[in-house]
This record gives C-alpha cells, sequence and structure tokens, in this order.
C-alpha cells in the first residue's frame, strides 16, 4: 500500500509539473515566444548550505578538503553570517544565522543538521526570469511577483 502511494505522489508531482510546463508553453506560444527564446540559464553561481556550527563547517572545508575559504562575513540586513568557499567552477556558501529573527535560525529550527537552503544559477535576464516563474507558478510563493 506504501508503495502504491509513493507511486501515485511521484505522478502526481511529475503530472504537475508536466501541467505547469504546458500551462507556460501556451501563455508564450500565444504571443509566439517560448520561455526558453526569453531567458537561458547560465552557470552554476553557488550552492548555499545553511550549518549549524559555522566554525566546525569552514574548518572541515580548509582544513580537511583544501579548499580556498573566505573569512566570515556577518550580514546584519539578511540576518546571516556567510563563508564562501571556492571551488574553481562555482562555490558553495555556509550560511549561519545572525540573530533570532534570522531565515537561517528558523530552517536551522526545522533541520537541525543543517542542509541545502538554495542553489544559484545564473540567468541572462532576471527580469524575464522572474515573469516567466511568475506566470508557471503561484505569484504567492515568489516574493518578487
Amino acid at each position: 500500500m506504501a508503495a502504491r502511494l509513493r507511486q501515485f505522489s511521484t505522478l502526481t508531482r511529475l503530472t504537475r509539473a508536466s501541467n505547469t510546463r504546458n500551462a507556460l508553453h501556451r501563455k508564450f506560444s500565444s504571443a509566439n515566444q517560448s520561455p526558453s527564446n526569453l531567458w537561458k540559464l547560465g552557470r552554476l553561481n553557488h550552492i548555499a548550505i545553511a550549518v549549524p556550527d559555522l566554525d566546525k563547517a569552514t574548518r572541515l572545508y580548509r582544513d580537511v578538503f583544501g579548499a580556498v575559504v573566505s573569512e566570515a562575513l556577518p550580514l546584519p540586513d539578511h540576518g546571516v553570517t556567510t563563508v564562501f568557499i571556492d571551488l574553481g567552477n562555482t562555490k558553495i556558501e555556509l550560511l549561519h544565522p545572525l540573530g533570532d529573527d534570522s531565515p537561517i535560525k528558523s530552517f536551522l529550527d526545522k533541520k537541525p543538521e543543517g542542509g541545502i537552503h538554495h542553489i544559484c544559477v545564473e540567468v541572462d535576464s532576471i527580469s524575464a526570469a522572474i515573469k516567466s516563474m511568475c506566470i508557471a507558478y503561484d505569484k504567492h510563493l515568489l516574493l518578487s511577483c
């Protein structure tokens, strides 16, 4: 029974994704444009990982893996302290809460061991990318819509 529920859940997610793609394609086809003509995905800029212990995570990448690691940079406006790890072709951004109102604190409250917070991929037109995402997905999920 559990296997059937997992299959149904997976099928439902795939169907929803397909329906979203089809709706987006219809929306742009009416204007003789497809989303791929409006903007293109670029390179992976960074992967952000929320960590419960910034010093320990920094030491792991610097001392064990031998990576080039930046100094910790507090960003009070974002409620986070960041450390960037340079991998040559991309970066890892370690995120640690700065203050009780930090969005990273609430992330770690739900997932105390930490984990991937976001993935940043460059695009050639941020305004076009935001517009197509707002059309394709629920506008309430995206703050920029």
